[in-house]
């Protein structure tokens, strides 16, 4: 289980980016923590592994936040902006700063990221 490790939570949620399912995880540790990623060598490049490489280069990480349904990928500065606004959002609510938090998309090329369901409230649900 993911938050086996002491210092470590995880909550999903069905936001609504894919009909009725978990699509949105959040992975937090108590505190900053070593991390590290790998990272496509494509020329072609998704906003959140651009926003991911930039957050991980000081070597530690807070929390990782992905989504499922929409890779935010071939969006262009509107993608960027959404997953700069998702790790702040995230980073907001946890009381850390925007760098220390990690972003995953996986889904559909092409299509923006529906950031109102992302900042909907809703009530996480541990994953099982």
């Amino acid at each position: 289980m993911i938050t086996s490790p002491l210092g470590f939570r995880a909550a999903a949620v069905a936001s609504g980016i894919k009909p009725d399912r978990l699509d949105l995880a959040l992975v937090v540790a108590d505190r900053p923590s070593p991390a590290a990623g790998v990272f496509t060598a494509n020329r072609v490049k998704a906003a959140p592994v651009l926003v991911s490489r930039d957050h991980l280069a000081a070597g530690r990480a807070r929390a990782i936040v992905a989504n499922a349904g929409c890779a935010n990928a071939a969006t262009g500065a509107g993608g960027l902006r959404d997953a700069r606004d998702m790790a702040a959002a995230v980073a907001a609510a946890l009381g850390c700063e925007a760098e220390e938090v990690v972003v995953a998309s996986t889904g559909v090329i092409g299509v923006p990221l529906p950031m109102d369901k992302g900042r909907a409230d809703r009530r996480p649900r541990a994953p099982s």
